[in-house]
């Protein structure tokens, strides 16, 4: 009888007694196999012209009814099926499953799976195993197997059905029926996007774009999979030549700075096709990077002696601030899905950089003071509120400095503001020289200026640094002709129960400035309720 192909026109499928009675009559069942090769496609058309009994199969003659049965509802299929059938567990197979075969196909037909497949045998070789001892049939979801079907060994992820097919009605086991549903590309695509979400995770919170860039090679270190390793090389900006420098790394025990010799990206160098990159802003492929470079991978993944240059672009019409250079795996396609999954994450990367740069320079901003570069009053407070919690806990003293100039606002007012923020300046980089490594120098606010001095163990000590800086600002003056000579009046605190807080420490000194300027200025007074 007809039945209706789905995909159009008519089929002619064998009546069911026409392969049943093969034992009756071996004639007519090879007769009926034959109508289930004429239905079955490319695989039948191929199957009908084979010589089977040149294989395990023997002649079609001499198929028991149960192989015949199991090969009609195969061949029938558009779902990917196999038959594997006998110890052996010979192959035959309907056109659904030609394209999870590769290269193997056709020639894969009437062959032992083992044979075939035998990289594979890891993965399914123990559920085949399971089916034909007579353990019943078994399934697995996006099982991973190793596949030789295009000339290199492929990662591969399958969800199958492993059927016993049984004598009857002794219901011994003669083989295998195999449905199965490649899902390498959903599993692959799940695994790429998680590590996509990582690198959102982690980066959303850096608070500078060094962080930003390790937090994200350390997302892709987690994938290496698809990432055998990784290197993030930014451009030097400060070089009219193309330099780079590595800033963060995963999966190479270490990185050579042939990136930043000269000559090494032009047309002509060891890695022109970076300087390609970094000024056409175009994905390459880097090939042989390993040997040219002599990178030592440490990831177990074994990766093809290529890498994709992706530039990280900032956005807008501005140049990449550098390149992320991923290693290919040897076990995956170089497809369209790879280099989309390759350019979001230098997008992201290089969105979270700059996000992270601006927050930074925002931050800096805010806490510095724009004329002189010191940090500001707000810095200063929340540093001492740090040191001063610290200070208590290691039972230590500090020092502070409230430096006020005297004679500034005439200099400021006879020569102009200009001239008043040149001073300011000048009095700042003087202050910086004359303390101790290590202490802390701000400006409060007009021609106001404090030093935090922390680990003081005696009133001579903080008295020493506030005498280089009275020297420091006294021997300034403007080389204007209307030079006006500026010294300093400073007060001086030390942390103590009386001071235990940052606006007690900085009220203390202020109190003591003020008693300096009564005193005559260009001095420095001691906050009589401090003592050691």
């Amino acid at each position: 009888m007809d039945k209706e192909d789905p995909q159009g026109g008519a089929r002619v499928f064998p009546e069911p007694r026409d392969i049943w009675r093969a034992e009756a009559d071996p004639g007519r069942g090879a007769r009926g196999m034959a109508q289930v090769f004429a239905a079955g496609g490319e695989v039948g058309q191929l199957m009908s012209a084979m010589d089977w009994s040149a294989t395990p199969l023997g002649p079609l003659r001499g198929w028991c009814t149960e192989l015949r049965m199991a090969v009609s509802i195969c061949l029938e299929s558009h779902f990917p099926m196999q038959v594997l059938w006998g110890p052996d567990l010979i192959i035959i197979q309907n056109d659904g499953l030609a394209v999870h075969i590769g290269e193997k196909y056709p020639e894969c037909i009437g062959r032992p799976y083992r044979e075939v497949f035998p990289e594979a045998m890891p993965s399914v070789g123990p559920l085949l195993s399971q089916v034909m001892s007579g353990g019943g049939a078994t399934w697995s979801q996006d099982l991973p197997v190793l596949l030789d079907r295009h000339g290199y060994l492929e990662e591969g992820y399958f969800t199958f059905s492993f059927s016993p097919i049984r004598r009857i009605p002794t219901a011994e086991v003669l083989g295998v029926f195999v449905a199965s549903h490649e899902t390498t590309r959903h599993v692959v695509g799940l695994r790429r996007l998680s590590c996509l979400r990582e690198i959102a995770g982690v980066t959303v919170h850096a608070q500078t774009s060094g962080e930003v860039f390790t937090d994200a090679v350390g997302a892709l270190s987690h994938t290496s999979a698809d990432v055998p390793y990784c290197v993030i090389l930014l451009r030097d900006p400060r070089t009219p030549r193309l330099v780079l420098r590595p800033v963060a790394t995963a999966g190479l025990a270490t990185v050579p700075d042939v990136f930043s010799r000269p000559g090494t990206l032009d047309p002509d160098g060891l890695l022109p096709e970076f300087g390609d990159s970094l000024i056409s802003g175009r994905m390459l492929i880097s090939r042989r990077l390993l040997d040219r470079l002599e990178l030592q991978p440490i990831t177990d993944v074994p990766s093809a002696n290529r890498a994709l240059v992706v530039p990280l672009t900032a956005g807008g019409d501005d140049p990449p601030i550098g390149l992320l250079v991923a290693g290919i795996s040897d076990r995956l396609p170089l497809d369209g899905d790879y280099r989309t999954f390759l350019t979001l994450a230098a997008t992201q990367i290089s969105s979270a950089a700059s996000m992270a740069h601006s927050t930074a320079e925002a931050r800096y901003q805010a806490l510095h003071d724009t004329l002189t570069g010191l940090p500001n009053r707000a810095a200063l407070f929340d540093h001492l509120g740090q040191v001063i919690v610290e200070a208590q806990e290691h039972a230590q003293r500090l020092g502070f400095l409230f430096v006020d100039l005297d004679g500034f606002k005439t200099v400021n007012d006879s020569l102009g503001h200009q001239a008043g923020d040149d001073l300011l300046c000048a009095v700042a980089n003087r202050i910086r020289r004359a303390v101790r490594p290590g202490d802390f120098v701000a400006r409060l606010a007009g021609d106001e200026f404090a030093v935090l001095c922390q680990n003081i163990t005696s009133t001579d000590e903080i008295e020493a640094v506030a005498d280089r800086v009275l020297v420091a600002v006294s021997t300034f003056s403007s080389h204007e002709p209307q030079a006006r000579t500026v010294t300093a009046s400073i007060g001086i605190a030390l942390s103590g129960p009386t001071t235990s807080t940052p606006d007690e420490l900085v009220r203390a000194a202020d109190v003591a400035m003020y008693t300096a300027k009564r005193q005559g200025r260009d001095r420095h007074q001691l906050f009589d309720g401090a003592t050691l």
